[in-house]
């Protein structure tokens, strides 16, 4: 009998753009754990592209457009693309609950008990705060820390949703930068510390 070979990443392509039915088929050719998702395996946005089968799409301003606020739109973009595809079309779990890239914030004494070593060592970074009121404001915009970080609320959020929390902790990690860049937050330098 002959036989046919495929190339695994175009198998997995059009198993994920598939309907049910032609994925109980292809899980029977090729078996089920050829089409295992790895959501690790999408270290970049482009990964996340190839994933969910489509081009690398950039959003282009004009000439006198406002520069940060495009870099902040096309940041953002990737970012919903990146769950998109890290979701692999399953926004929520199965008791229907998303998770959403998570930072902690710490106090001023907090930070200088950890001392700066153990800071580099956790990857903590500084960030640059917006402004004051009652404490400090963690510079992320629309998420504040109140009462000297006692107290921590987001009151307005964004579709940066995960079905699981492993997932959220990933993006958090692998595309801090590119949500950094999202929501504008500027980390500090550690001699600005």
């Amino acid at each position: 009998m002959e036989q046919l070979t495929a190339n695994k990443a175009d198998a997995v392509k059009y198993y994920n753009a598939a309907s049910e039915e032609t994925k109980e088929v292809l899980r029977e050719l090729f078996g089920a754990d050829a089409f295992k998702f790895n959501f690790r395996s999408i270290k970049t946005y482009g990964d996340a592209c190839r994933h969910l089968g489509m081009s690398e799409h950039l959003i282009s301003g004009t000439p006198d457009c406002d520069k940060e606020a495009l870099q902040m739109a096309s940041a953002a973009y990737k970012l919903m693309v990146i769950c998109k595809a890290l979701n692999n079309g399953q926004q929520y779990d199965e008791n229907g609950t998303t998770w959403c890239p998570i930072y902690w914030f710490y106090t001023k004494q907090e930070l200088a008990d950890m001392g700066e070593d153990e800071r580099k060592r956790q990857g903590i970074k500084l960030l640059s705060a917006a402004f004051a009121t009652t404490a400090e404001y963690s510079g992320v915009r629309c998420a504040s820390t109140s009462y000297r970080c006692s107290y921590t609320d987001a009151f307005y959020g964004f579709p940066l949703v995960l079905n699981s929390k492993e997932k959220a902790e990933y993006v958090a990690e692998q595309f801090e930068a590119l949500i950094f860049q999202c929501y504008g937050i500027k980390v500090k330098e550690e001699a600005e510390a």
